[in-house]
């Protein structure tokens, strides 16, 4: 595996967003969705928790894997009563466990196991590497950093979560 690193400028991309503030709503109307988003960098976790709430959604961040994990250890012992995350957005590589560990547990609870999930990574994966980890953890995409313009993301975004609720549609009318 490689490393890509870029740097991003925060300000640039709040920039953007402030430009874009009345294109936050998407083919979900005006449904409010929970996102859990697990980024160890805080950088990133910011600014994506700050897409999430400039489309108009709720962002519920993590700053590891290992979080994440003890917030789903509440949620199957019935020991979480808010709303529950219709997306998540998580790194790959995080300290405590990793995105496609999370994922991998999201895939196996009755509550969560339906929600679309795209992992990020700064590193380069091979073909092979990526659809094995698509497979053995249940993700829907896997995206590079650094993460694409706004306008991209967000349409990237939305094309996952609109196939995975078309694929729960076709699945319940069969």
């Amino acid at each position: 595996m490689q490393l890509r690193i870029s740097c991003v400028s925060a300000r640039e991309d709040l920039d953007t967003l402030s430009l874009h503030k009345d294109h936050h709503l998407s083919t979900y109307g005006s449904i409010r969705l929970h996102w859990l988003i697990a980024e160890d960098e805080a950088d990133i976790r910011n600014l994506v928790a700050m897409m999430c709430q400039v489309w108009g959604h709720q962002p519920m961040p993590f700053e590891s894997g290992q979080k994440a994990w003890d917030w789903l250890d509440k949620v199957e012992k019935d020991d979480y009563d808010d709303t529950l995350p219709a997306f998540a957005i998580m790194d790959i590589r995080m300290p405590g466990y990793r995105g496609d560990q999370v994922a991998q547990r999201i895939r196996k609870m009755d509550k969560l196991k339906d929600i679309p999930i795209m992992l990020m990574t700064a590193f380069v994966l091979t073909d092979e590497e990526r659809e094995e980890m698509m497979e053995s953890a249940g993700v829907d995409i896997i995206i590079n950093k650094p993460l694409p313009d706004f306008t991209d993301l967000k349409t990237i975004i939305d094309n996952v979560i609109d196939k995975r609720q078309h694929a729960e549609t076709g699945n319940s009318s069969s």
